[in-house]
């Protein structure tokens, strides 16, 4: 396994990072500069637990899925799954997104002592997100909402692992649920497994750190109370105001480098994934894929925390064609970025993703 340096060449410098924050803080080179990550001092260390576990280093996906979720019926478009759902909680949160499903699952798994600790993210600004490793329900409630500037939250593995843990659940973006079960899959034998429940975020892309200085100057003299992603932009509910900044305007602060290679809109790779259901505001989809994700789940339910609903077919159609459309962009991205001499993090030849490679090439409709 490459090292240090490797994980410079391949992914810091060639703009693919996906500030998923898992090497960070497993060395003392590695620095988080806001949305991005530098390797300070050059490492001579040839098998580097930062290049195992990163979700932009080559990979057999494939592998991968089928040893965390062996024999779950697989989608092309949105990978394994057993169930969708229409989902919201039966009592709201201050501060939710959408349909406030994942707080309710983090209450329900530390309530039912499913797990030690939680790792999620949270701000204390409405802006800026912050890694939080937590067993404490007021902390994982106060941490309620989605965080929309790239946060590469999952530095903390490494307190979890230093603490013992030995049960944990984590909620994140795709290539953050990738990195945790690389971090599990590639484990050193003299490191004991932990029992993670991955509970994954829908996403499309990431804002900028410099957004920070666009809600700065645009709302001069307002606290920023929530932002909440929208189909067409982001809506800004400030102190004062509630205004709507359209995709064009976000274009310059979206994050085009590691979001642009990322072929998993849904979380593939997690036992519960959950992001808005568009057509009805208030309400989250819910894609269960694994046993375990279904077992946490039937207990939310059990405990009154979740109103379920059947999920409407036409929407679970749009919703597969539009992770099919992220997968064929980020791989037509990928494929211009081997011709400027990036090394790809998936084979481009599998069979896997023999009819992905079609679409982005053009040979079929």
């Amino acid at each position: 396994m490459p090292g240090g340096m490797d994980l410079k060449n391949d992914v810091l410098n060639n703009g693919t990072c996906a500030l998923c924050g898992a090497c960070l803080d497993w060395c003392p080179y590695i620095k988080n500069m806001e949305d991005h990550l530098v390797l300070r001092f050059d490492c001579n260390v040839p098998h580097g637990r930062c290049y195992s576990l990163c979700p932009r280093t080559f990979t057999d996906w494939e592998e991968v899925s089928n040893h965390f979720l062996p024999a779950i019926p697989k989608d092309e478009k949105i990978g394994p799954y057993l169930k969708v759902h229409k989902v919201k909680a039966s009592q709201a949160i201050d501060g939710q997104q959408d349909g406030g499903t994942v707080t309710h699952l983090l209450k329900t798994v530390l309530e039912e002592e499913l797990v030690e600790t939680v790792l999620l993210t949270k701000t204390d600004d409405n802006i800026v997100p912050q890694a939080l490793l937590t067993n404490d329900l007021t902390e994982v409630e106060k941490a309620a909402g989605s965080r929309f500037l790239a946060a590469p939250s999952f530095r903390k593995l490494i307190d979890a692992q230093l603490d013992g843990t030995k049960r944990m659940a984590v909620v994140g973006r795709p290539c953050q649920i990738q990195a945790v079960r690389k971090w599990d899959y590639f484990r050193r034998p003299e490191r004991d497994s932990v029992d993670v429940i991955g509970i994954g975020l829908f996403c499309m892309w990431s804002l900028k750190w410099d957004f920070q200085d666009f809600l700065e100057e645009e709302f001069a003299g307002e606290k920023v109370e929530r932002l909440v992603m929208l189909q067409d932009g982001v809506k800004v509910i400030t102190d004062k105001q509630t205004k709507h900044i359209s995709a064009e305007e976000l274009g310059p602060y979206t994050r085009p480098e590691g979001c642009n290679y990322c072929l998993d809109m849904t979380s593939e790779l997690a036992d519960i994934s959950v992001g808005a259901l568009e057509i009805e505001p208030g309400w989250n989809t819910v894609i269960i894929r694994t046993n375990k994700g279904q077992e946490l789940f039937d207990k939310a339910v059990e405990k009154g925390y979740l109103v379920v609903e059947d999920y409407p077919e036409d929407e679970l159609n749009r919703l597969k064609d539009a992770s099919l459309g992220k997968k064929v962009r980020s791989f037509k991205h990928i494929m211009e970025a081997e011709t400027r001499g990036v090394k790809p993090f998936i084979d481009l030849n599998s069979g896997e993703y023999a009819p992905i490679r079609k679409l982005a090439e053009g040979m079929v409709e």
